[in-house]
């Protein structure tokens, strides 16, 4: 799989694993304890844009180990019986498969891992560096947004690199998977309406950034 290797153990994603942890949470949010936890729209057509990929080369500037990344995909993405070789990570309803490689090229480790071409806008299900700074997650079913639990410093970064698409969430707060879930047109940050979302305000200084909604208290 060129620079995608299996994961030498299922030890670098035992840390996930958190007690009492739920296992609906960690697939969509990742696991807790992270500062902030931001939820990035996906575009109407993400396969020409891959917010996946684009948040990757982001999130690899923002690690002290950007060579040294983990991911973990869904055994079960593609129908396929026999999925490849790896070492697993006991998710309930999610059993994964891991692999290692640099975090830019992961975005890739799904249709890598078995072989193909095609999936490849099939995004892998959870990323992480080896320096644990942050992790990205992204559930089989999502088709509105995607989760990254980072520190304030990265989720300011992500704002400006994707700007009016970024809004802080609470950890585990529920938020619709599917398209036809929204009753009301999605604004481009994939919420019903601007007063709903809470945008991340950027750093001063810095330009383009979506307007910021008032917070709730």
């Amino acid at each position: 799989m060129t620079n995608i290797q299996p994961a030498t153990d299922a030890k670098s994603a035992e840390w996930l694993l958190q007690p009492g942890a739920d296992w609906w949470h960690l697939v969509r949010y990742g696991p807790p304890g992270f500062d902030v936890y931001v939820r990035i729209a996906f575009p109407e057509d993400d396969e020409e844009e891959d917010t996946v990929r684009a948040a990757l080369v982001t999130l690899a500037s923002h690690t002290s180990t950007p060579d040294r990344g983990n991911v973990a995909v869904w055994e079960g993405w593609n129908g396929h019986p026999n999925p490849p070789s790896a070492p697993r990570l006991e998710i309930p309803n999610r059993k994964m498969l891991l692999f290692a490689g640099p975090l830019e090229m992961l975005r890739d480790a799904p249709a890598q891992a078995w072989g193909e071409t095609s999936g490849i806008h099939v995004p892998p299900h959870l990323v992480w560096p080896a320096d644990q700074g942050w992790c990205l997650a992204c559930e089989v079913d999502e088709e509105i947004e995607f989760t990254v639990g980072c520190s304030d410093r990265v989720a300011h970064a992500l704002a400006s690199a994707f700007p009016g698409r970024v809004r802080r969430v609470r950890y585990g707060e529920e938020a619709p998977l599917y398209r036809d879930e929204v009753d009301a047109p999605l604004n481009d940050a994939g919420s019903r309406s601007t007063e709903e979302v809470i945008y991340l305000p950027l750093p001063r200084g810095i330009h383009g950034g979506a307007p910021r909604a008032t917070e709730e208290a």
